[in-house]
């Protein structure tokens, strides 16, 4: 078998650090791989989410974008889960109680004239 030639020459942190001496890590990250395996993070599960599209004003929407932006680890859509939150809040409390379940999906199109 054939001896490997270096396509770019020496390394010229060999003469910094004698080869014998090189961790292992170090080794795998100079040729671009991880000496140990990632450990994967144990993401922990919130509440489950559902897609919701609104149509908004464009003011409106500028207005949040402006909020986020400006608002350091807020994103659009923790604002608007939070103020629809509020919103549904406020409505329970002038009502006197939660709303009962749907009996039925809501229709989709424009609403009647």
């Amino acid at each position: 078998m054939s001896k490997r030639k270096k396509a770019i020459g020496d390394n010229p942190l060999d003469a910094l650090v004698p080869a014998g001496n090189v961790p292992a890590a170090v080794k795998a990250s100079t040729r671009g791989l991880s000496a140990a395996p990632p450990t994967p993070t144990r993401r922990e599960k919130g509440p489950e989410k559902e897609r919701l599209t609104v149509h908004v004003s464009v003011e409106l929407a500028d207005r949040a974008r402006n909020a986020v932006y400006w608002t350091p680890g807020l994103t659009l859509a923790r604002l608007a889960e939070e103020a629809l939150d509020d919103a549904l809040n406020e409505l329970e409390t002038e009502r006197g109680s939660v709303f009962p379940p749907r009996k039925e999906d809501l229709k989709g199109g424009r609403p009647p004239k």
